[in-house]
């Protein structure tokens, strides 16, 4: 059994994937399995896989394009995952060499670990190393380098910080689930019932099972300068998402969604999300 399961969310992202699983070979700990949630892709995702399938253990689950339905096929991803532990994160990333192995060392019962996006590799250069024509190294002094030119936003997220003394008075953390970027073990997403699939329009659907972890006891802690990652920046979604949602969220108590890895009779659901 692999120490844990890295959960990558995709849609029509095959040359970002590819990057992304690249930074997945470079990682100081091997021990884990991918399994990609591919939100209905009618691209090259499927090739990008075999490319990369005799070099890392890596399945694919994918559905049928009918919207935004990332609720759902990351639930059926994490049915897939054969180890205790899950990592998830978003398709347009590059991952920190070191990206595994921190996020494996500050694993915990109780938490679910954020890290959300990190540094951002400016448009222009990310479109360049998404055609392959620069590599982009995760050392620190690197990543520096191009934050110092100009090509790398917010570079010193790149850095990682384990001192506790110097975490507090440098690392400004934001505790809520950030869904390109978090981790937690696998029963604690077993225990709120995974992602609710009820959620089926882009918004706060991470925030949404923060709060039933919060009501399950389930802290959320940041990790910012630890399981560092670099977003692959691109032209902005025109969906705004739901910015008046987040009041109805943190003001239910139920540690469970309704409708989510399993079918309950009672639970949290957002309908909101899916009216008009």
């Amino acid at each position: 059994m692999p120490q844990c399961t890295l959960i990558v969310n995709v849609y029509n992202q095959a040359k970002q994937l590819d990057v992304l699983l690249e930074s997945a070979l470079k990682q100081t700990n091997q021990d884990f399995e991918i399994v990609v949630a591919d939100d209905g892709s009618a691209d090259e995702t499927e090739a990008i896989l075999s490319k990369w399938e005799s070099q890392l253990e890596i399945r694919r689950v994918w559905h049928e394009d009918r919207g935004f339905y990332r609720t759902i096929i990351l639930n059926s991803a994490a049915k897939l995952a054969t180890s205790e532990y899950l990592i998830f994160v978003d398709g347009d990333m590059i991952l920190h060499h070191r990206f595994i192995e921190m996020h494996l060392k500050y694993a915990h019962p109780q938490r679910v670990m954020c890290g959300w996006r990190g540094s951002k590799i400016r448009q222009d250069i990310a479109e360049r190393i998404i055609r392959k024509e620069i590599e982009f190294p995760t050392d620190t002094a690197a990543v520096l380098w191009r934050g110092l030119k100009g090509q790398v936003i917010k570079p010193f997220r790149t850095t990682i910080i384990e001192n506790k003394f110097l975490r507090k008075i440098m690392c400004r953390e934001r505790h809520h689930v950030g869904g390109c970027n978090f981790a937690m073990h696998k029963k604690n997403y077993e225990l709120c019932n995974g992602m609710d699939e009820t959620i089926l329009q882009y918004g706060y659907e991470d925030h949404e099972i923060g709060a039933r972890l919060k009501n399950n006891g389930i802290e959320a802690v940041g990790i910012r300068n630890c399981a560092n990652t670099y977003h692959l920046e691109h032209g902005k979604s025109d969906n705004p998402g739901i910015i008046d949602i987040l009041p109805r969220i943190h003001s239910h108590k139920y540690k469970q969604c309704k409708y989510g890895l399993k079918q309950l009779d009672e639970g949290s659901t957002n309908d909101i999300f899916i009216q008009g």
